[in-house]
């Protein structure tokens, strides 16, 4: 590490400068000893940029992030979809544990999601956090999670350090002109014949509409981030020189209560802290017409009649009974692209 650039980032975590990082934090971890590479070429111009970037995940006052990690406290909402990621990510054939940089990691909700909900993944997967956002990765390393903060474009891992890269819960953030880095950088940290997994919403689905109609301007910050499109996630790793098959994922949000209503009342509250509405659903006048408006938004039957493929997806936001106690779900439909990086 040159000595230059690690006097010149003060700030790489709101508490503590990249020398401190270095010191006290890698040595600790394990995954992060094996992993990253502060010294690769343009480190010290990604750091410049770190250290000027605020991101809306930051708190609510540049945007939601203090409502986002409030709804991520449960990471069981969107564990089914996080299974799967993982699935495709790191098959269950692999003789040793694997290590999966969850590039988009937040404070570490994939991670924690592994560790409270899936004993036979914690075996054998190792989660490596990374974020933008420096709150993010320091609330991740506070619960004792490998975390690092980088840039999707830019990630401070050495080649072929890891044995699968996930994207997900927020590609749509990364801008277009940064998005063939992203994935190039994505498929330059995965050891040969390790996967890259991205995850977003198509342009054409109910949750690009839900953001452009009900998040982008009910947020403090806004969402004016461009999704996907089948066409343009297959050319990114065409471009990139790993061509993905992209397949269509259900990624539901899930949430229990004791009664219907309760069922419901907490999806509503999940939802508006999740999306940054909360102000927004606090005019709407109860449970019962937040309700209607994910009915209206989170109606699927439309774009799964348009899809190439019958899925089998549930249409709908629905209630119902399971082991005692009511099960709010709400559909999302995702596409997902999974590569193979050469051998």
């Amino acid at each position: 590490m040159q000595a230059d650039i690690l006097a010149e980032t003060d700030s790489y975590l709101p508490s503590m400068t990249l020398e401190e990082y270095l010191r006290d934090v890698v040595p600790a971890q394990t995954t992060l000893k094996a992993t990253v590479d502060f010294g690769r070429p343009g480190a010290d111009k990604a750091l410049r940029a770190l250290a000027a970037t605020t991101t809306e995940f930051d708190s609510d006052d540049t945007g939601r992030g203090d409502s986002y990690r409030r709804a991520q406290q449960d990471p069981s909402v969107r564990w089914r979809g996080m299974r799967q990621l993982l699935e495709w990510a790191a098959p269950p054939q692999a003789a040793r544990p694997r290590t999966v940089l969850d590039v988009l990691g937040g404070d570490g909700t994939v991670a924690r999601a592994v560790h409270e909900h899936a004993l036979d993944l914690r075996d054998r997967l190792n989660i490596l956090t990374g974020d933008l956002s420096g709150g993010m990765v320091e609330r991740a390393l506070a619960q004792g999670l490998p975390a690092v903060r980088q840039a999707a474009d830019h990630l401070f891992l050495g080649d072929g350090t890891v044995d699968a890269t996930l994207l997900a819960y927020g590609t749509h953030h990364i801008a277009p002109q940064d998005r063939l880095n992203a994935v190039t950088e994505a498929l330059r940290v995965v050891r040969p014949g390790g996967r890259v997994v991205l995850h977003d919403f198509d342009t054409t689905s109910p949750m690009a509409e839900f953001f452009a109609d009900v998040v982008h301007p009910h947020t403090a910050a806004g969402h004016d981030y461009p999704h996907f499109s089948r066409e343009s996630l297959a050319g990114l790793f065409e471009e990139a020189g790993a061509p993905a098959c992209v397949v269509d994922m259900y990624d539901p949000l899930v949430v229990r209560g004791g009664t219907e209503e309760e069922a419901r009342r907490r999806m509503c509250a999940y939802v508006a802290d999740m999306y940054g509405v909360g102000e927004y659903f606090g005019t709407l006048g109860g449970t019962d017409a937040c309700w209607r408006v994910l009915e209206r938004y989170f109606g699927h039957e439309e774009y799964l009649a348009g899809l190439p493929a019958e899925t089998g997806f549930p249409p709908a936001p629905v209630v119902h009974r399971s082991r005692g106690v009511y099960v709010a779900e709400v559909p999302r439909a995702a596409i997902v692209a999974v590569a193979r990086k050469a051998v």
